[in-house]
């Protein structure tokens, strides 16, 4: 039995797509392009706004939600 030249490139194909997807991902790593994004979570309030109290005006209340 013998292997068909078109399958053997396709497996050398695979193999070279698997070896830059590694490639990426270790340049990646190493250049700090998956470091935790926590930082900006803490963020999302200003000094004058405490949590809890929104104080933009994107959703304004509707007049008959205010007399419940």
């Amino acid at each position: 039995m013998t292997i068909p030249p078109v399958v053997l490139l396709l497996v050398l194909v695979a193999l070279c797509g698997a070896a830059l997807a590694l490639a990426a991902f270790v340049w990646a790593v190493r250049n700090g392009q998956l470091d935790p994004g926590g930082a900006g979570a803490s963020v999302i309030f200003d000094e004058e706004e405490p949590a809890g109290a929104p104080t933009d005006q994107v959703f304004p209340a509707r007049k008959e939600h205010a007399l419940l």
